[in-house]
């Protein structure tokens, strides 16, 4: 019975991962097209935009996991299997086929918990579940690997423990701050193992092997000798020119107040109810927590790591109130609470900022693929940087991509540094007009917002006309997104 049980568990899973990766069409960060995406079809393919991140005298990320992403193009480049199309979707089946490992990693950690049904249901109701597993971010991979570390530290008392060592190594290389909670779980299992000395030892091995094959790669990638985690702290942490003031500074509790509200929404008191009797767990959140606080930037996509655990949380809490306030014959309560999350995680995956991505296909299926005159393409996306995938959705090398950079200022040049898209924002009509005088461009993208400040000088001159409008978002998520998507082109 109880392996009838597990079947239809796993099965569930995988038919809820596949779901969501057929679903999943919307805009979520910049970094899971360009710094994922858009790095592997370079690698592959020859072309393709990398960021300041990637120079090599800054060197802040690891080639090893859109280095990956590079084998499958080239595998289904053997084949000419490589469209555009087939190599997005190739990609996301495989972030989704590593999020199922996750999965199972995480139903052997919760063999014997009490629980472990409940935990399920608010890990696989919560909408960012939905909303962010099958994209190709960083901090999705970050979260697996803790998981499988959590799985296989469960046997802490056994010979070997090289599984562990090396899940937790992995996961250092690709984000240094994933190193972060294991700050308290290494020392609780070093108190806890046998062969303490051993136990040592094998993470000592696993550590410095690891680490020097990913210096090989990286190296190799860099055509230079480096060691990207040490980059990335000195350039996250370190360097005298905040990257945290360029990208946005949040105040000491946002994760308290933004963060982990936005994951949660109202299911979030829950959390707190099961944080009480599970010291040991709610340590491992807070410390986490407490160092994500140092930076000044702060993303809510950081806390993915640390879901299994809150999860966990989430669910001791309800069970806790269950039990406190006799809310037994109330349970339907709170499965209407995980219904309503689903609906939002429906509505994210399909909806809010669809345009962003949409835009791309259609420029991909309209414009370029339907381009029997083989004019030269050469688009502009005037919005504020990174707010479109790139090359890698296009897939041609013959079209001219210019997008408004917005590097940060990490050379001291000057005191009032500007990006470029700060710059141009600033000042749109003049901005635009210079910028049409230096690129050719056959075709304009932009949101309603700037589209309204620039229209009457795109009319008097006669540049473009727009061919068509796109659905992008019901909300404005920010003051220079917009809700719909303007396409020009030159008259």
């Amino acid at each position: 019975m109880l392996l009838n049980k597990t079947q239809n568990i796993i099965i569930s899973i995988i038919i809820f991962r596949l779901i969501s990766w057929f679903i999943v069409r919307t805009y979520f960060i910049a970094d899971e097209y360009w710094q994922t995406f858009e790095i592997a079809h370079s690698l592959a393919f020859g072309y393709g935009y990398k960021t300041w991140e990637w120079k090599s005298n800054i060197a802040i990320r690891s080639y090893l996991y859109p280095f990956i992403i590079s084998l499958i193009y080239r595998f289904l480049a053997l084949f000419h299997l490589d469209t555009a199309s087939i190599l997005i979707n190739s990609a996301t089946l495989f972030q989704t086929l590593l999020a199922i490992i996750g999965d199972l990693a995480y139903l052997k950690f919760l063999q014997g918990h009490k629980l472990i049904f409940l935990i399920l249901l608010c890990r696989f109701t919560c909408w960012y579940t939905m909303y962010s597993s099958p994209r190709l971010i960083i901090n999705n991979l970050e979260e697996i690997l803790f998981i499988c570390s959590l799985a296989v530290a469960k046997n802490y008392r056994s010979s070997s423990n090289i599984l562990f060592h090396l899940f937790v190594s992995l996961s250092f290389i690709i984000r240094p701050t994933s190193a972060i909670p294991f700050v308290i779980i290494y020392p609780y299992l070093l108190y806890k193992t046998s062969n303490r000395l051993k136990f040592l030892f094998q993470a000592f091995i696993c550590f410095i092997l690891l680490n020097i094959f990913n210096i090989l790669l990286d190296s190799y990638m860099y055509n230079q000798w480096t060691f990207v985690p040490l980059n990335f702290l000195y350039i996250n942490f370190f360097h005298p020119n905040s990257i945290s003031l360029h990208y946005g500074i949040n105040n000491i509790l946002w994760y308290l107040t933004n963060g982990l509200p936005m994951i949660f929404f109202y299911r979030l008191p829950f959390i707190f109810f099961g944080s009480i009797s599970n010291k040991r767990l709610t340590i491992i959140i807070l410390f986490t927590i407490l160092i994500y606080t140092l930076n000044k930037h702060k993303e809510f996509r950081f806390l993915t790591q640390i879901l299994p655990i809150l999860f966990i949380l989430e669910a001791h809490g309800i069970d806790w109130c269950l039990k406190k306030f006799k809310l037994n014959k109330f349970r339907w309560i709170i499965f209407i609470s995980f219904i309503g999350h689903l609906f939002i995680g429906f509505y994210f995956s399909l909806i809010d900022r669809q345009g962003q991505i949409s835009v791309m296909y259609y420029l991909r299926k309209n414009l370029i693929n339907n381009n029997n005159n083989k004019e030269i393409f050469s688009i502009d996306f005037l919005m504020p940087c990174h707010s479109t995938p790139y090359y890698n959705f296009i897939h041609r090398n013959d079209i001219q991509l210019n997008f408004l950079t917005c590097e940060p200022n990490l050379d001291n040049i000057t005191n009032d540094y500007i990006d470029e898209a700060d710059q141009f924002f600033l000042k749109p009509i003049e901005s635009l007009k210079n910028r049409l005088n230096n690129y050719n461009s056959s075709h304009l993208i932009m949101f309603d917002l700037l589209y309204n400040q620039v229209k009457d000088v795109l009319e008097e001159e006669q540049w473009f006309f727009v061919k068509d409008i796109l659905f992008n978002s019901h909300i404005q998520h920010t003051s220079r997104h917009g809700k719909m998507i303007y396409i020009l082109e030159r008259r």
